[in-house]
């Protein structure tokens, strides 16, 4: 019964010290708040020409380059190694085409995504204290948007200062899931799910309320689901996306008030899928993911198209893989937990919103996906190949004992 007792204990002592190492080492750090809470600002800087989310990415990406990492990538090399990879090959086709200043833009942001992503899975950057400072400027966004001070930049819908509503409903979904992480208590998740859900219909983006539904649904059922079955659930919410998608844009309100809003989209998407077909393989260079529509450049509205263009199939195939081992955990070793179980929902909001958003994969809320994907891969190989080597050490303890000790004589 001792035993059992203790062999509980220390089960329960493992869990809490791996939340611990992923979610919430050491103090709540204040200034990874403050400055997270800045990323949902996607206003112009009054003369430099940055947004002041991208600046703020700068900010935290800086500071936390002075810390010590707390936690070690052993177990997830793969993750700077494909990072260095897509970089060579964006710098390579860059100087191939003639480099011009969006190849120098566009790869310094991801650069800063992608060091941002490694700072988290590090432990650089808190992000239990990051995502607390989100959640908290995406909450107050909502009073000072209807109160007439945030932005209202399309026509009443919850936007503030995320400025577009496709944006601003990608960043509630993903956030909504990514807070379940620091959630212990049900009604503190259910709480969270009910406002991150509501701010989410506020925004009126069709992609994200599909897609914030088909995330919850995975993170229910796929733990019950051995591999096969979680196949046949992707593919069914992915179905029910699609249906989603395509019946909600003719129900109610909808086939009259976005009647001119769906037009220019389809228009848009027609011109879209036309450059993207007619692509080199290699794509036409960062930046090139704009079609022109009656003499105006619009974004595509298609992530994975928006990467084709840019930088061929292989672009898609590497940005694809880092969303599969981070936050699928596809290589990761060991049993899996509620945290990569929540980031697999994430990921979901993340690949099921770039199918009708231009600009989903390189954004600060992927990528905080990304990095604590990372973190919790990394942790779990760690484990299991601590585990490893307490078993070989302990069988190596057990022959030992076995075997026959050789009788010394004296002279």
């Amino acid at each position: 019964m001792t035993e059992k007792v203790n062999d509980a204990y220390a089960r329960t002592s493992v869990s809490r010290a791996f939340r611990s190492s992923v979610l919430a080492i050491g103090e709540t750090r204040i200034i990874d708040a403050v400055i997270m809470a800045a990323f949902i600002i996607r206003l112009p800087v009054p003369g430099l020409g940055f947004l002041i989310n991208d600046l703020a990415g700068l900010a935290l990406i800086g500071i936390a380059a002075f810390r010590k990492p707390l936690r070690s990538l052993a177990g997830a090399y793969w993750y700077p190694a494909l990072c260095a990879i897509i970089l060579a090959y964006l710098g390579l086709n860059a100087l191939a085409a003639g480099v011009e200043q969006s190849d120098i833009n566009r790869g310094a942001r991801i650069l800063m995504m992608m060091v941002m992503g490694a700072f988290i899975a590090s432990g650089r950057i808190d992000i239990s204290s990051a995502l607390k400072g989100f959640a908290l400027a995406l909450l107050v966004n909502v009073p000072l948007f209807y109160a007439g001070i945030a932005p209202d930049s399309y026509g009443g819908l919850l936007t503030g200062y995320l400025g577009d509503k496709n944006v601003a409903g990608l960043t509630y979904a993903v956030v909504t899931v990514l807070l379940l992480l620091i959630a212990e208590r049900a009604w503190v998740r259910a709480a969270i799910v009910l406002v991150g859900g509501a701010c989410v219909v506020l925004t009126d983006s069709r992609t994200s309320m599909a897609a914030l539904a088909a995330a919850l649904i995975w993170l229910v059922l796929a733990r019950y689901l051995g591999p096969f079955w979680r196949m046949c659930l992707a593919a069914l919410l992915y179905a029910g996306f699609i249906f989603a998608e395509t019946n909600l844009s003719t129900a109610g309100n909808y086939a009259t008030t976005r009647e001119g809003s769906d037009a220019l989209r389809e228009r848009i998407d027609a011109a879209s899928l036309e450059k993207t077909l007619a692509a080199p393989w290699n794509g036409y260079g960062l930046g090139e993911a704009v079609t022109k529509i009656a003499g105006d450049n619009w974004l595509y509205h298609n992530a994975y198209w928006g990467l084709i263009t840019e930088g061929g199939y292989f672009l898609l195939i590497a940005f694809l893989a880092l969303v599969a081992l981070a936050g699928f955990q596809f290589l990761a070793k060991g049993p899996t937990s509620r945290d990569a179980r929540i980031v697999e929902a994430a990921s979901i909001v993340v690949l099921l919103c770039a199918f009708r958003l231009g600009e989903v994969f390189i954004t600060q809320s992927a990528f905080i996906v990304i990095g604590i994907g990372v973190a919790i891969a990394a942790r779990r190989n760690q484990a299991w190949e601590q585990e490893r080597a307490a078993e070989r050490v302990a069988e190596a303890v057990r022959l030992g004992s076995l075997m026959p000790v050789a009788k010394h004589t004296s002279f």
